[in-house]
């Protein structure tokens, strides 16, 4: 009767498999080590760019927050020189003058801001890229525009309504000329050009009493809220001009 015999192989030691594991371990940490580094590197180099974009919108920004603070000046201005004005006979000179500066009272312009950038990195839940300090200055940043847009809206909305009062009260002739003259460049336009608008011969505005009140108290508080929204408007042009300098430094941006 034939036998088989089995061959016998001797048993791994412990150690063998000790270092298969360990090399294992190895291979897969550093391929997480590497993937990790290489996500790091994207990050960064995503952040970068938003940055630099960032930069370029905080920048148009205060350019158009000083358009607006002009404008805003400039009303404010305007408002008290109708309520001079109106202390007076408006008749001749007094009513030309009064019915040539009501042309600029229904100004309702906006600041322009540039969000896009900011909307992009929200969307996109890019924010995670930037440091702390950096993320809470953007969104301070963020909270003031709302602000800011919010007492906007409801200046635009009072500047419509007083479109009716303006058109009881202002020459119809004074209203189409003085139309290509703009709010926030007035304080530029040469004395020669504002004789020739304040030198014409207008119809009395004294029989006009009562619409010049609704006009009047309308701008008063188009005024009151123009010099209560400057504050947020300086915040907003600092804090600006604050994360242009902390992205700069950040990401090593000229």
């Amino acid at each position: 009767m034939e036998v088989h015999h089995h061959a016998h192989t001797s048993r791994n030691k412990w150690t063998h498999y000790f270092w298969e594991f360990l090399m294992l371990f190895l291979a897969v940490f550093c391929g997480f080590l590497a993937e990790n580094f290489r996500e790091h590197k994207v990050e960064d180099l995503r952040a970068k760019q938003f940055a630099r974009s960032l930069i370029q919108d905080l920048n148009n920004d205060t350019a158009a927050i000083n358009y607006y603070k002009q404008a805003a000046k400039n009303y404010i201005s305007i408002c008290d020189t109708l309520l001079d004005l109106d202390k007076t006979r408006l008749e001749g000179p007094n009513a030309t003058k009064f019915s040539f500066y009501t042309r600029f009272t229904y100004w309702t312009a906006r600041v322009a801001w540039n969000r896009t950038t900011f909307e992009q990195i929200k969307n996109s839940g890019s924010l995670r890229y930037f440091k702390h300090n950096l993320l809470e200055k953007l969104m301070k940043y963020d909270g003031l525009i709302n602000d800011v847009e919010a007492e906007s809206f409801n200046h635009e909305t009072r500047g419509n309504n007083l479109v009716s009062s303006i058109n009881k009260v202002m020459d119809p002739q004074m209203h189409r000329d003085a139309s290509t003259l703009f709010l926030y460049n007035l304080h530029t336009v040469s004395s020669s050009t504002i004789k020739n608008f304040l030198t014409r011969v207008t119809p009395s505005l004294e029989n006009k009493r009562y619409e010049i009140t609704e006009l009047l108290n309308m701008i008063v508080v188009q005024q009151r809220n123009l010099r209560f929204g400057e504050g947020k408007l300086v915040q907003a042009e600092n804090l600006a001009r604050e994360l242009i300098l902390d992205f700069r430094e950040a990401y090593h941006l000229k």
